[in-house]
């Protein structure tokens, strides 16, 4: 007997996707707005249940905002006899408990209130068709694995899925750090985790399935990709459907657009176009409901116009390009072009031109001595000490967890920085220096 799920998380309900310059269109690409769009799909597949993996609430300053959508969701799922099952997670760990007092619990479930797991019966003409365990935030932070708490099945007859808000593989995590094994050897048929906004399904030949659905609406530049709720189908312990459905309205994509070659600002504009255009087709032809894609473009590759780059890409910023129902626009260039220069001649003068171009050998090979090794340490620590510092988080407008933390800046993160700067930095007293100068 086949049992049909929509499972999302992350909804964020009071939160609107950011880098959107039309504001009716970011009205209508709300979190809010993507509930109603989960429950009508909900109602229209004609599923058992709907799966909720936390942060369905975005944090407690929007629980007004939250409240009113949720619930008559909640409402509408109940009247179509569609049974809800939610654990919160970290922004909606204190709010969540607030909400499911006013709602009917005989069709919405909350699991795991305290930390403790909870379990819940989808019944199907009086007969138990499937078990579903969850395991919810009982504080902000949670900085160890629920798993060795999970109780163990009652019924090994009767098919389990899993539902919690949790960070997979991350070790010294303070959101509820699982392991990825841990999670396909507990013999669950499959899991839905929360979290994370990207989608990722973590497939096995052995144990169960482990979904993070990610955010249903894209919600900023950091979280690329098609986004939706997913369908799933479980029969006995066998998954027999697992895909997304991108209701998204927003999409973001980074790409990269090579200038190798490039020598004229016409066929610059021409690359670029031609990339938005690619991105677009993509996209427009692949059946999603997205309305906006937002292009963020790396350039790339060695080009005479590398100097001008900087000045050159602002101006492209804001092209719009409408195509089958989707416009696309270029919300930000980044110029990681290099000058056409050939580095290895350059690094065998001695001048400051090849003292520059001798560091960039070794930053490029990872060929690190005691001059590179003191530049790398210094240029990791200004990086953290930003990191660190209030004022530079959050900017771009992208939406950031405020109870999360950027990753701490690497030395590999330093070394990539200095290579492009180093880049500039060498075109830029290229075009200083006298040409007889250079042959000295």
């Amino acid at each position: 007997m086949s049992v049909r799920l929509l499972v999302t998380g992350d909804i964020h309900i009071g939160r609107r996707p950011t880098r959107v310059p039309d504001a009716n269109l970011a009205e209508r690409a709300s979190a809010a707005k993507m509930w109603n769009k989960i429950v009508d799909r909900a109602i229209d597949e004609r599923v058992d249940a709907v799966l909720l993996s936390g942060d369905i609430v975005d944090h407690e300053n929007r629980y007004y905002e939250a409240t009113g959508p949720f619930e008559k969701g909640i409402v509408r799922l109940a009247d179509a006899r569609i049974q809800t099952c939610a654990v919160a997670g970290n922004h909606d760990w204190d709010v969540f408990p607030r909400i499911l007092r006013q709602l009917n619990p005989q069709l919405f479930h909350f699991l795991g209130r305290g930390g403790r797991w909870e379990e819940a019966f989808l019944e199907r003409e009086g007969r138990r068709i499937l078990r579903i365990v969850g395991w919810s935030f009982p504080d902000q932070y949670v900085l160890r694995s629920p798993l060795e708490d999970l109780p163990a099945r009652s019924d090994a007859a009767l098919p389990t899925v899993g539902l919690l808000h949790a960070d997979v593989d991350a070790s010294g995590s303070k959101f509820c750090p699982v392991r990825l094994s841990e999670l396909q050897a507990t013999g669950l048929a499959f899991w839905v985790l929360g979290h994370i906004h990207k989608p990722q399904h973590y497939t096995s030949k052995s144990g169960p399935h482990v979904l993070n659905p990610g955010s249903p609406q894209a919600l900023a530049p950091d979280e690329p990709g098609p986004h939706g709720p997913w369908l799933v189908e479980i029969e006995g312990a066998r998954l027999v459907d697992c895909r997304q459905l991108p209701l998204s309205l927003v999409r973001y994509e980074d790409r990269d657009v090579d200038l190798a070659g490039v020598s004229s600002d016409d066929d610059f504009d021409t690359r670029v176009y031609a990339a938005m255009l690619t991105a677009l087709e993509a996209v427009a032809g692949g059946g999603q409901q997205a309305e906006l894609l937002s292009l963020r473009l790396n350039l790339t590759g060695s080009t005479t116009l590398c100097g001008r780059i900087g000045s050159l890409a602002p101006k492209r910023e804001g092209w719009e390009r409408p195509w089958a129902g989707v416009t696309a626009r270029i919300d930000k260039c980044t110029n990681r072009t290099r000058p056409t220069i050939d580095l290895a001649t350059r690094s065998q003068q001695n001048d400051l031109l090849g003292v520059l171009a001798r560091t960039l050998v070794a930053l490029e090979r990872n060929e690190v001595d005691d001059s590179v090794a003191g530049l790398l340490d210094d240029a990791t620590a200004r990086l953290q000490e930003v990191r660190r510092a209030s004022a530079y988080r959050g900017l771009d407008g992208a939406y950031r967890d405020p109870s999360s933390e950027d990753p701490v800046p690497t030395q590999e993160d330093a070394r990539k920085v200095l290579v492009a700067q180093g880049w500039q930095l060498l075109e830029a007293l290229r075009a200083q220096v006298p040409e007889r100068e250079e042959t000295l």
